[in-house]
């Protein structure tokens, strides 16, 4: 994020604490809400009002977008019951398992980007796959609970799928979907603000992601765009609201977006659906 003079260290641990204290808060990335604390701080606020600032952007940028809180640990509980009675059935392949994907399902409806895009699950991913040579490993950026789509994804179970989001609980849960699954990956907590170190990937997802960046750093997208190492983007913007207005969302959003796909000299091709404009980027 962009450095103005640090607020008071007293101050700020006091800002931090107190944000971190609050159950919608206490599982995020401590450096992504610090830093949001000490911008509200620099600004001259008192101890109070930049609390209260920098509650407002989390929610705004991350909060908003959950739409129940998950029992992460009952949703594992449920996940090795429905796993194993899918592995020793007759196709003896929890992916395709109708009882797995309904409980998946149900999982993914926790969280409004993946809840929205529940009714496009079974054509989406043939459709953007069939898009670009064959997957070789994936990169998930501020992925929310995307990666329980993997079973309808056309990609082998050996195919590594690194996803990063904010929240600690949500990515130790992940990481024991991979596991229970038999999925190459890992899930990792980052901040993707901070400077982006990820493995090389075939394809990178950034879905509904690049406005929540923006709301916090301006410049932030562009620069993430360029710091992935991976020669696909699969890069998605919100046809409507979380309350669903539309309001030409997509439109406002990509405008900028397209202009530093062009400055970049990249390639890009879109599929559009309800609920999201998704954009197929060819860095290469």
């Amino acid at each position: 994020m962009n450095a103005d003079p640090p607020p008071p260290d007293d101050q700020l641990a006091q800002a931090l604490a107190s944000i971190l204290a609050a159950r919608k808060y206490r599982a995020m990335h401590p450096g992504l809400v610090r830093d949001i604390a000490a911008a509200e701080l620099a600004k001259g606020r008192s101890l109070k009002e930049a609390v209260k600032a920098a509650k407002s952007q989390l929610h705004q940028s991350a909060a908003a977008y959950v739409r129940r809180n998950l029992d992460y640990d009952d949703a594992l509980r449920q996940l090795h019951t429905t796993v194993t009675a899918a592995k020793r059935g007759p196709g003896n392949d929890p992916s395709a398992d109708p009882s797995v994907r309904t409980l998946l399902r149900r999982l993914m409806a926790a969280h409004a980007s993946t809840n929205e895009r529940l009714p496009i699950l079974d054509t989406l991913y043939p459709q953007l796959f069939q898009q670009f040579p064959p997957v070789r490993s994936v990169l998930d950026i501020a992925c929310g609970l995307h990666p329980l789509s993997r079973p309808w994804m056309p990609l082998p179970n050996d195919v590594p799928y690194f996803s990063y989001d904010i929240y600690s609980d949500q990515i130790d849960f992940l990481n024991r979907f991979f596991g229970a699954m038999g999925y190459a990956g890992a899930a990792q907590q980052r901040n993707v603000l901070d400077a982006m170190s990820t493995p090389a990937a075939d394809v990178a997802f950034l879905l509904k992601t690049l406005p929540c960046l923006e709301q916090i750093e301006t410049g932030a997208s562009e620069r993430l765009l360029h710091q992935i190492d991976a020669p696909t983007l699969i890069v998605s913007f919100p046809n409507h609201t979380l309350a669903r207005r539309k309001q030409g969302m997509a439109q406002h959003y990509t405008a900028n977006f397209l202009s530093q796909i062009k400055k970049a000299g990249w390639q890009a091709g879109s599929l559009s659906y309800p609920s999201e404009l998704i954009y197929i980027v060819q860095k290469n």
